[in-house]
């Protein structure tokens, strides 16, 4: 096993994503703490990382608060020792986060929610962490950042609108905050690695391309309201035909895809591999 011995947290690890990849660590060897906003979700990861034989820790705490961030800093530390690997797996169109029915949710304060969802979070967490990396001198720290913040390319090149697909135009307003969010990680990662590299320790970054998780399935009715003749398609029906339809592939991505990707980098097979990114997209961003 790659990551026998190795103390991983994972935010967002309760569920989608967060929970593939808690799933592929626990697999590898490693002992996982997941934190998640959700504590029931905390709790049903955890108890699964368990189940295949790793010590583990739930930790309900946000990660776009500081104050939560140390804390959950310390219960891992407390309860493991150490710290070995990171993953910043929090994320997401805000508006499925924190929008309430019924009340105004501004595009001001949407672009708000959706940069500290997306970018403070991993800020927070990765600087947390740091201080303890570098005293033990070594150390792995892996964003999820996303295709939507790279450019994307419409067959070979950046879209035009005769070739961009229905689904990426209806987004590219809605989706705008989230994207820049995103590029942001991008850019953090190059930096926190040029810092943190005379220490032993590396930054990656890998951007998922799509993957039909229960906040893709939430976020479904923004977007087809925004694509014509779409009322009628359930979320699934809607993201085969408007969004796998895209993947060169023509697969979706799965969360233990993503999870395996971070094996990698989290593994001694990257040691000399950091400030990188890779795409999980099956061809997106080709």
């Amino acid at each position: 096993m790659k990551l026998e011995g190795k103390i991983a947290a994972v935010t967002g690890g309760g569920a989608g994503i967060g929970e593939g990849i808690v799933r592929c660590l626990a697999e590898e060897g490693a002992d996982v703490a997941v934190i998640d906003i959700v504590e029931k979700n905390a709790a049903a990861s955890a108890a699964m990382a368990a189940e295949m034989g790793r010590r583990s820790l739930a930790v309900t705490a946000s990660a776009t608060d500081k104050q939560q961030v140390d804390g959950a800093i310390e219960k891992i530390l407390e309860t493991f020792g150490r710290i070995d690997i990171l993953v910043n797996n929090v994320g997401g169109e805000s508006k499925y986060y924190y929008e309430e029915q019924g009340k105004d949710y501004s595009e001001e304060k949407e672009w708000d929610d959706t940069i500290r969802l997306n970018l403070k979070s991993t800020v927070l967490m990765s600087r947390g962490v740091a201080p303890h990396l570098i005293k033990q001198k070594s150390g792995k720290i892996v964003n999820i950042a996303s295709i939507a913040g790279r450019p994307l390319s419409g067959g070979g090149g950046r879209p035009t609108g005769d070739d961009i697909s229905p689904e990426r135009a209806a987004m590219l307003g809605p989706m705008a905050g989230y994207a820049v969010g995103k590029a942001g990680v991008l850019q953090f990662t190059r930096m926190f690695a040029l810092q943190l590299a005379p220490f032993n320790i590396n930054v990656n970054c890998i951007c998922p391309g799509v993957l039909y998780t229960p906040l893709y399935e939430r976020s479904a009715p923004r977007r087809k309201e925004s694509t014509p003749g779409t009322e009628n398609l359930s979320p699934r029906e809607y993201f085969d035909k408007y969004v796998v339809a895209q993947v060169p592939m023509k697969r979706e991505q799965t969360p233990e895809d993503i999870g395996r990707a971070v094996v990698f980098f989290t593994s001694e097979d990257a040691k000399n591999i950091t400030g990188q990114f890779i795409n999980v997209d099956g061809g997106m961003v080709a």
